[in-house]
């Protein structure tokens, strides 16, 4: 243990001043050397480290650094290299393991609110409406501590039977993508009032809005027809508008302008209009074209009134 061995060299060492001490004092005194007082003399210092390094030993054994096991940090025996403790890769293991435990308890938190307020299931789609700096966001997951609202998709926003809103007052939205509206309405000669119609009736002008039939984006177009209107990113307003309105343009060319046709023929397919010779028979279409007519109507009315002014 290395408290012996300090013991040991210690001794040696005091031993070895001692003799040469009392030689040259009594050299240079020519005194004679007391065997007795000598050996009384080196009894004495020998005592005296034994006192000094037992309260060291015991101090140490307290202390735990004594301990004999090789191996162990603060093992001493002779030999063996005593293990330095790297203190600065402790302290970057614990900042490490401190910042995963903030990262899986933040992913935790995530995966609670989306288990508390649903995620895409039963052919839903859920999106969530927030604020944030000053303007409407949304997002298909929830927004970490922000207020939200919960919108769910399970078919075109005016397409539910059951729905309660009144489509004669509610609010209409008369200055979102206004000016893609305005310029992509007037190179495909449509209305920009039927084009907004159809975008409330479709999405309530959420770009994200996404149907359990897979129609996507602010005009819900589905993939086939988002890939023949050259659309790349349905997600995308500017492309999705252009496409959606470029596949109107085409729909009231193939129905002589009828804006019920069209609007049928956009939710129920122009193969179903032409079959029928007409508006489909289809509750949800039926429903989705009185709507689009009177959101067409009052988009109109709008435009006139600024007109006016």
């Amino acid at each position: 243990m290395l408290i012996s061995t300090l013991f040991d060299l210690d001794l040696r060492h005091e031993i070895s001043v001692w003799l040469l001490s009392n030689i040259t004092f009594s050299a240079t005194l020519r005194i004679p050397l007391n065997p007795l007082l000598a050996a009384l003399s080196l009894i004495a210092m020998i005592f005296i480290k034994l006192i000094y390094f037992g309260h060291i030993f015991i101090f140490c054994w307290f202390a735990g650094l004594c301990s004999a096991n090789a191996g162990e940090v603060g093992s001493t025996e002779v030999g063996k290299p005593v293990q330095v403790v790297d203190f600065e890769q402790q302290v970057r293991e614990v900042a490490q393991k401190t910042a995963d435990e903030a990262r899986a308890k933040k992913a935790q938190e995530k995966k609670e609110r989306d288990r508390r307020v649903g995620g895409q299931a039963g052919g839903t789609f859920r999106v969530f409406k927030y604020q944030q700096d000053g303007s409407v966001k949304f997002a298909d997951t929830a927004p970490y501590k922000t207020t939200y609202e919960v919108i769910i998709y399970n078919s075109c926003y005016a397409c539910s039977t059951n729905s309660t809103i009144n489509w004669m007052t509610t609010r209409l939205h008369l200055t979102e993508f206004s000016d893609t509206i305005v310029d992509t309405a007037k190179k495909y000669n449509v209305d920009p009032a039927f084009v907004r119609a159809v975008i409330h009736a479709e999405s309530a002008f959420n770009p994200l809005a996404r149907s359990r039939k897979g129609a996507m984006g602010l005009m819900q177009l589905m993939p086939g027809t988002a890939k023949d209107m050259g659309v790349t990113d349905t997600t995308n307003p500017e492309q999705n508008i252009r496409g959606g309105v470029k596949y109107l343009s085409g729909l009231l060319q193939t129905f002589s302008g009828s804006i019920g046709l069209a609007a049928a023929a956009y939710n129920a397919g122009p193969g179903a209009v032409s079959r029928y010779g007409g508006i489909p028979p289809y509750e949800e279409t039926q429903t989705y074209v009185k709507r689009v007519k009177i959101l067409f109507e009052r988009y109109r009315n709008q435009k006139e009134l600024a007109s006016s002014g």
